[in-house]
């Protein structure tokens, strides 16, 4: 292997800190640089709408590492800056400050940034969007209670800040052009008990329909309009519309994009010497296809092969996608795929306050689906992963161990 003296890494989040703790652990002795844009060092972002919202202190746990395991490490943290050039043949990274970092490998963990309403007053200093620890310390000062909070876009993140904005006292208006909750994510059944937890917990929602205006009062959003003509007053507006991948340092140093950073099952980009990893990364999928996953554990388990990657190992991360979801007293976890098409096996009542799903392609387990059962979750990602042949009796048997099925 030709002899690597720095690797530099773009992103101080999950994957980006993930990396480098990788390389470290792999051997690596040479520099190890990891440059973000954001002045703090990478924290917890799944606790941005949830813990964070719901406390006015640092919640424990936030800082996926302290300061003093970068100064042991010898890890360079270049905080606050962006990049603003990848210089593949002179091997070398453009800060915005004029610095220039020469690397012999290098690995994008570029992540993304939220979708924008493409309508008049979505820069409106009341709008916002959840994607940093500045756009959470911003909404969090917002959810007053009494205040009326309209949620557009009931996704993963839509859900769970109305349910932090409902346990901070606010009065929330949800907005979702689907028919229900979290519907690509939990399906049409799912979805439906989830958006009646939500109305249950006083979340008045709106499926179906769209924004077609914000109405401004003295340059703030006082009036959210919908696109059958209802009106809904508005101390504050949430944005949870997706997000995009980050891929224009990419694209602008000729790698290949689509949806992403074009990578291999070890992170590999169109350049062999420069890796992505992350949410700006489009990768093999279990299934079959090529996807984008924004998950905790998939930025974990794919910095940790990419960084093996460069140090010369062998192996790939093709996994099926897994992640979870706070919500009120609800612990929802999804691993594999949910698709309504599938085959329905429920164990437990949708009334109750907890029950298990599988999804199934005639006897084979593709999806399962939790609430409040994570012991449950730990045998139903072996079987995705697996794609365990099961007996049908059985699986519907609740008196059966689900574990019995492996």
């Amino acid at each position: 292997m030709t002899m690597i003296g720095t690797i530099a890494i773009v992103g101080a989040n999950l994957a980006g800190a993930q990396a480098a703790a990788a390389v470290r652990s792999g051997g690596f002795e040479g520099r190890v640089v990891l440059i973000g844009e954001e002045p703090w060092r990478p924290y917890q972002r799944p606790m941005l709408s949830k813990e964070w919202l719901r406390s006015d202190t640092v919640p424990a746990g936030f800082e996926l590492r302290d300061e003093r395991w970068y100064d042991d490490n010898q890890i360079d943290l270049i905080l606050g800056t962006r990049v603003e050039a990848l210089d593949r043949a002179g091997g070398q990274l453009r800060l915005a400050d004029s610095r220039c970092i020469p690397a012999d490998r290098v690995l994008l963990a570029t992540g993304a940034r939220a979708r924008r309403l493409n309508l008049p007053g979505a820069d409106a200093a009341n709008v916002h969007h959840l994607r940093t620890r500045a756009d959470a310390d911003d909404l969090r000062a917002a959810l007053r209670p009494g205040a009326a909070i309209v949620v557009v876009g009931m996704g993963v993140i839509g859900a769970e800040v109305a349910a932090s904005a409902v346990q901070a006292g606010c009065r929330v208006t949800a907005v979702e052009p689907g028919g229900a909750a979290m519907l690509r994510t939990l399906g049409g059944r799912f979805g439906g008990w989830l958006s009646e937890l939500h109305r249950a917990r006083g979340v008045t929602a709106h499926y179906g329909v769209g924004v077609s205006a914000l109405e401004r009062e003295g340059g703030t959003v006082r009036t959210v309009i919908l696109t059958n003509g209802v009106r809904l007053e508005s101390d504050a507006v949430v944005v949870g519309i997706g997000v995009d991948p980050n891929v224009e340092l990419a694209a602008a140093a000729g790698l290949r994009v689509a949806n992403g950073i074009v990578v291999d099952a070890q992170g590999r980009t169109s350049d062999p010497h420069v890796w992505a990893a992350g949410d700006v990364s489009n990768q093999p999928g279990f299934f079959g296809t090529r996807v984008r996953l924004e998950t905790f554990q998939n930025a974990a388990g794919q910095a940790d092969v990419a960084a093996a990657a460069i140090l010369g190992g062998a192996g790939g991360y093709v996994q099926p996608c897994w992640f979870w979801s706070d919500q009120y007293d609800f612990n929802i976890q999804v691993a594999g795929r949910i698709d309504d098409s599938l085959r329905l096996i429920l164990r437990g009542d949708l009334e109750g306050d907890s029950f298990t799903a599988l999804f199934l392609s005639d006897k084979i387990v593709e999806g399962v689906l939790t609430v409040n059962r994570g012991a449950d979750m730990a045998v139903g990602r072996r079987l995705v992963g697996r794609r365990a042949v099961v007996n049908l009796a059985a699986a519907g048997d609740v008196q059966v161990p689900l574990r019995s099925l492996i």
